[in-house]
């Protein structure tokens, strides 16, 4: 299992630059640290031109202690201190999910993230799609990862997170296997548990 932390920053009109300027500098103090963490930004989707700012850990233990370290960072202290005083942006989170199938891949640098309204008796069921969605793309430039929260405003969203290493691949792999019937077939049998939300593209930066 991983845990994950999530964090979105909605950028005020005309302070794009600092909030990026800001959440880039937050990321090397977490990377600093020792922590797995990853700055995106939202190129498709409702959350268009957002960032994302993302975190992972083995367990929550070490999430956990992150948070506290964090939060003891001098340098931190003074972002924060910064933000409060000048704010750049609409800050969400940090919201804690849990992987209920696949790893985070790191080697890839394209997310397209579709969120679903999945009730929690249907979490076995979802595992097993899961592994039939990985098994039709075992041969192409692509992972797949789910997560279910454990902190956060929405507490029956499942996220699928599908990894590219390119936009053009993302667009290829979506048209032969996306499309494909086997997929499809897949697709079907889990509108029947649970409903399509959202879908955003992440780059990441």
């Amino acid at each position: 299992m991983s845990i994950v932390s999530r964090r979105i920053l909605r950028p005020i009109l005309g302070k794009s630059k600092i909030a990026l300027e800001r959440a880039t500098k937050y990321k090397d103090i977490m990377v600093n640290h020792g922590i797995k963490a990853r700055l995106g930004t939202f190129i498709g989707g409702e959350l268009n031109n957002c960032l994302q700012l993302t975190a992972i850990y083995p367990d929550m233990t070490s999430a956990t202690k992150s948070f506290t370290q964090l939060s003891q960072d001098q340098e931190i202290i003074k972002l924060m201190s910064t933000r409060e005083d000048d704010p750049s942006g609409h800050l969400v989170g940090p919201e804690v999910y849990r992987s209920i199938h696949g790893q985070p891949s790191p080697n890839h640098s394209i997310l397209l993230i579709r969120e679903y309204d999945v009730d929690r008796k249907y979490i076995p069921e979802t595992k097993n799609l899961l592994e039939e969605v990985e098994e039709i793309g075992k041969d192409e430039d692509t992972k797949v990862f789910a997560l279910y929260p454990v902190i956060a405003d929405k507490m029956d969203s499942l996220f699928v997170v599908y990894y590219y290493s390119s936009f053009e691949s993302m667009g290829d792999i979506i048209d032969r296997i996306g499309m494909s019937e086997a997929f499809q077939n897949v697709v079907n049998r889990a509108n029947e548990i649970g409903k399509l939300k959202s879908s955003n593209v992440v780059k990441i930066i």
